[in-house]
């Protein structure tokens, strides 16, 4: 192992009592692009993050870099922030983008009618992203685009986004920033803040080796997304129980393999519109928007809620109940407060408090994280005194370096050319080397040059040992979950039970933690509220449970 690789368990030991400019409590996707802005700027920045990089609101998001058509009558300001950037994402992250037609369904004429004439106000938004004009196709053209597996008695309308893997986008975040200088921690959780000289003085704990950090910061930027409330009341001196945000809860349910080509939105029964979403080796459904009044560390998927996506999807993809789900994802949007008005209407605009150095970010997009991270990253530096301005939307995230000279026409030949490349000098199997492009970039060269390929390890997801090796030396991988929210490996139809053992073997080699038993019962959660639709996997998942955790 070279002398830049990672340590068996986080650096936290290491730095005890060090002073930094910026402590970013929170490791969502706005936390790890604060993170980033910031040690670019030159700032000594510590990120912690209790669980692991895009573990909660990022990860549950619907997959979309998308330009928010359905902000622009009550939020405008939302459809132009995030039109706009997903353009800069489109340069910034060009291996991670995938375009996706995006096709809005209805069996009225008179709605396609009618957003035909809304989509053309969209089109006004398109040109930042790199998007086509939106047009109408007729029922027939639905059916044939989809395979028949849409049916829309009034046809569609076809505009454009991008698809994106939300977990894979904060991972490479944090990488950048700690490639700036950044000190970035998984698995340690902030337990106490305190305000002593003019500093704040931080204490967390690593989950995995259980030792004690105490750092002391200028500013604190607490970017815990729905747990905001539940972290100041816990881990601060503020004792005031201030209701800052009003979170609501979205669920998806996850599909084998990827269905479609295109993104289909339809109405569900209550008249919200949902999502049907594919992306590189499996298909979502969503989302559900519902007021949560509960601990954000205990969610529950209720089965009415599942059954309410099902039964709402089949009225425009009649099949979709023999697609057998494996899975589901569940999170809390961390939206701003606000009394009187329903959860889907509620701002997706984002807030920034500062007390006295302590900033607290509440909202935000998945889309628009960039510049999130750009405005919070000026405000500290204006409160240090620091004049560096923002270049996140100039350099590219590790694996989409070269990609600014791309056309907005060639986004998708960019990892076209990574899969060529890898698929010819390293003579591996077309579907590997595109799934590859796809998460690591160019990075892939590396993966294969120096691990190589090895031994395959997940047949669902095509991961092979080098990578699941490169993703603990590289990436900040300590366990099961880690590895598996990276590759995919593990994370596939057969949560784990068909390469689980393998990838465990390859983390006590390398003296890591895998966190079996943590790993199978997140699984069953999320797989139990579909197993009346995939009985056979989840009798299946019970027997490797039982084998696993006997012991």
């Amino acid at each position: 192992m070279s002398e830049n690789h990672e340590k068996s368990i986080p650096q936290s030991e290491n730095i005890s009592v060090e002073n930094y400019d910026v402590a970013v409590i929170g490791g969502g996707i706005n936390g790890v692009g604060i993170a980033r802005d910031l040690s670019i700027r030159g700032l000594k920045v510590i990120l912690f993050e209790k669980e692991d990089f895009g573990w909660g609101t990022t990860w549950a998001s619907s997959c979309l870099m998308h330009g928010g058509a359905r902000y622009i009558i009550n939020d405008i300001g939302v459809t132009y922030k995030s039109s706009k950037e997903a353009g800069v994402a489109k340069k910034i992250s060009a291996h991670l983008l995938s375009r996706r037609p995006f096709i809005i369904v209805s069996h009225s004429k008179t709605m396609i009618k009618l957003f035909d004439i809304y989509m053309s106000v969209y089109d006004m938004f398109s040109i930042m992203r790199g998007a086509i004009r939106h047009f109408k196709i007729n029922e027939e053209e639905v059916e044939k685009i989809t395979g028949k597996e849409v049916v829309s008695k009034g046809g569609g309308v076809v505009t454009e986004e991008y698809a994106v893997d939300p977990v894979r986008l904060s991972v490479l975040n944090s990488i950048s920033a700690k490639d700036f200088g950044a000190k970035v921690l998984n698995h340690t959780e902030v337990i106490k803040i305190k305000k002593e000289n003019n500093q704040y003085l931080v204490v967390a704990k690593n989950t995995l080796s259980k030792s004690e950090i105490i750092v002391r910061s200028k500013i604190v930027v607490n970017s815990t997304g729905p747990w905001a409330d539940k972290f100041i009341l816990n881990a601060t001196e503020n004792n005031k129980k201030k209701k800052r945000l009003r979170p609501t809860k979205g669920i998806h349910i996850v599909f084998p393999g990827k269905i479609l080509n295109s993104v289909i939105s339809f109405q569900a029964i209550d008249g919200r519109y949902l999502l049907f979403v594919p992306l590189e080796d499996r298909t979502i459904l969503g989302t559900t928007d519902d007021d949560f009044f509960g601990d954000p560390d205990e969610i529950e998927i209720l089965r009415d809620e599942v059954e309410y996506l099902i039964h709402s999807a089949e009225k425009f993809i009649p099949r979709i109940r023999e697609f057998r789900p494996f899975s589901t994802k569940v999170g809390l949007r961390p939206t701003p407060y606000v009394y009187g008005v329903n959860e889907d209407k509620i701002t997706r605009e984002f807030e920034i408090e500062d007390d006295d150095g302590f900033i607290s970010v509440l909202g935000g997009k998945l889309a628009s994280y960039r510049l999130l991270a750009e405005i919070v990253s000026d405000l500290v530096c204006k409160k240090l005194g620091v004049s560096k301005k923002s270049k996140t939307h100039l350099i590219p995230l590790p694996g989409s370096e070269n990609s600014e000279g791309e056309k907005d026409e060639e986004i998708e030949k960019f990892s076209e050319k990574i899969k060529d490349y890898l698929s010819r000098n390293f003579r591996i199997p077309e579907d590997v080397a595109h799934f590859m492009a796809k998460k690591y970039g160019w990075r892939s060269k590396e993966i294969l040059s120096y691990y190589d390929s090895g031994e395959l390890v997940c047949e669902c997801s095509k991961v092979y040992e080098g990578e699941i090796k490169y993703t603990i030396e590289k990436e900040m991988a300590y366990t099961l979950e880690d590895v598996a929210r990276r590759t995919w490996a593990g994370d596939g139809f057969c949560n784990g039970i068909l390469c689980a053992k393998k990838i465990i073997k390859i983390l006590l080699e390398k003296e890591r933690k895998p966190e079996v038993e943590k790993f199978i019962l997140r699984r069953e959660k999320l797989l139990e509220p579909v197993k009346k639709y995939n009985q056979k996997l989840w009798e299946e998942f019970q027997k490797f449970k039982k084998e696993m955790l006997k012991d």
